[in-house]
């Protein structure tokens, strides 16, 4: 975590906090409260919930690679709760492209996102996205992060959301610090980066209330109740202290809390299938003078063998990428499907990438098989017109009849009725936009490839051009274009882009038919 970061935690830590903190520190005193000090017995395993239990969950793998270069991930679809897919997803997809920004193209590297199901019972979900990263012949690093989401109220929680505020988390910080420097012998200037206590912290004795009185971050649940906290005071937290060494938050099957820290790889297992950094823990007892209400909540909710039971859970799960917080672009071809196409395809496949086809009715009717793979691959097939006529030169009738008949040829071939559309040569009046029902989707990076037949060219233009949100210009019936494509994957693979449908470039945003998009802005 920068230096400014902590200087700001540490400068607003007000004097009822530090009160509470000390509070809490006094239950983390009682026998028991820290794990694996010297010869006690090891720790609890972490609480984690079976996938298989959890109705319509779908567990979406996504890998790219170039040989050198490799990533992978999984993120979870789960009905009933889109926000929370788009959220562990979207985290994932930004740790992936810091991975590729930090790693420059130089040697060879890997990054793996794993997902741990930390709780799913009743109406709360926990997840933890744990990772490992090697470059070139360094060591790999271990890392990860808990994410919740509160089934209740519909909101998504980082790991900040489980305590009751800064003095539970200044106490908690303590609390790792002081195991660190007993269990371990890590001296304080060695402490994990981040770490804001030197180690020295004493358990305090006396019997306050650790309730966060006066946190600004929390609102008092009532005498004996953990106090509530807001999801946007926890987002705001979570957010100052950036990468966190507390942030892989998580509980152990006798409710206690559970820290894993970040660094190589160690030995504690806890359940998981790849090793994982050091782990401190604290007691179940212990930890209710931390927790928040949604904290007690997610703890019952990850040692309930009830199961999960979310309001809409009836409707289609999804999982966006937020195209607001990580570069995405989206690859388009127009004028297909044709007798290259599919080797388009296995290339787009080997970095997991979707495009979005724009498709002439008149072949996806001569083609379907080559139209039905674009979708069952988990692309988007978008409408170019019957057979390439100019819109513009169409009556109202006209251009309606076309649009008709292109996305019924589609809807036929692929199953599925297309979205978007694009007008041939990019042209269309007042009259096509009134008529063609449909949003008009054009570009800003034409690599002119109808015209250049050069890969290398093509590949230079789509590179050099594309920005966060662009959507790129492309033909695949050409077979240099098919040719560059690969080039293309790989050269934005390594600045961190996510390859999107048009679809998924303007997921948060109503796209309005008639209306022109070039662009996510």
């Amino acid at each position: 975590m920068p230096e400014s970061a902590i200087t700001r935690f540490r400068t607003r830590l007000r004097p009822s906090h530090l009160l509470a903190a000390a509070a809490a520190l006094c239950l983390l005193a009682v026998p028991g409260a820290a794990a694996v000090v010297g010869g006690e017995p090891e720790a609890p395993p972490l609480a984690l919930a079976d996938p298989e239990s959890v109705p319509g969950l779908d567990l979406v793998g996504h890998t790219a690679g170039d040989g050198e270069v490799s990533t992978a991930w999984t993120y979870p679809v789960v009905p009933g709760a889109p926000g929370f897919g788009r959220e562990v997803r979207t985290t994932m997809a930004e740790a992936h492209t810091a991975f590729m920004e930090e790693h420059g193209g130089e040697g060879p590297a890997a990054l793996e996102q794993r997902l741990d199901l930390l709780a799913a019972s009743g109406d709360v979900l926990g997840a933890r996205i744990a990772r490992e990263a090697a470059t070139g012949d360094g060591e790999p690093r271990v890392d990860g992060e808990s994410l919740w989401f509160d089934g209740a109220s519909g909101a998504v929680l980082p790991w900040t959301g489980l305590l009751h505020g800064e003095d539970a988390l200044a106490a908690l910080d303590a609390e790792v610090a002081r195991v660190l420097r007993e269990r371990d012998g890590v001296e304080p200037g060695e402490l994990p980066e981040g770490l804001e206590s030197d180690g020295s912290a004493e358990p305090l004795s006396g019997g306050a209330d650790a309730s966060g009185e006066g946190d600004g971050a929390a609102e008092d649940g009532g005498a004996g109740q953990a106090p509530e906290v807001r999801p946007g005071d926890a987002w705001e937290l979570s957010t100052e202290l950036g990468e966190s060494p507390l942030r892989d938050l998580a509980f152990d099957t006798e409710g206690g809390l559970v820290v894993t820290l970040p660094g190589p790889p160690g030995e504690d297992g806890g359940g998981s299938e790849a090793a994982e950094g050091r782990r401190v823990a604290v007691s179940a007892e212990a930890a209710t003078g931390l927790l928040s209400a949604f904290g007690e909540r997610a703890r019952a909710a990850a040692l309930a063998d009830t199961p999960l039971e979310l309001k809409d859970a009836e409707g289609p799960g999804r999982a966006d990428l937020d195209c607001d917080r990580v570069p995405c672009v989206a690859l388009t071809f127009d004028d297909g499907p044709g007798e290259h196409t599919e080797r388009l395809l296995d290339a787009m496949d080997d970095y997991d990438a979707k495009g979005t086809f724009y498709l002439l009715g008149m072949l996806a009717a001569e083609f379907p098989d080559i139209a039905a793979r674009i979708t069952e691959e988990g692309h988007e097939a978008g409408a170019h017109s019957w057979k390439h006529d100019d819109l513009a030169g169409k009556s109202a009738s006209g251009v309606s009849d076309d649009s008709v008949r292109t996305s019924e040829a589609i809807e036929k071939a692929t199953g599925q009725w297309p979205q978007t559309m694009r007008p041939p040569y990019g042209s269309f009046n007042a009259t096509t936009k009134r008529s063609v029902g449909a949003p008009l989707v054009l570009w800003d990076v034409d690599t002119m490839d109808w015209k250049v037949r050069d890969a290398a060219e093509v590949a230079d233009t789509a590179v050099e051009q594309t920005r966060p949100g662009s959507i790129v210009l492309m033909h695949d019936i050409h077979p240099t274009t098919v040719d560059a494509v690969p080039e293309i994957l790989e050269r934005l693979h390594a600045k961190g882009y996510h390859f999107v449908t048009v679809s998924q470039l303007f997921s948060d945003l109503e796209m309005d038919d008639g209306t022109v998009y070039r662009r996510r802005e």
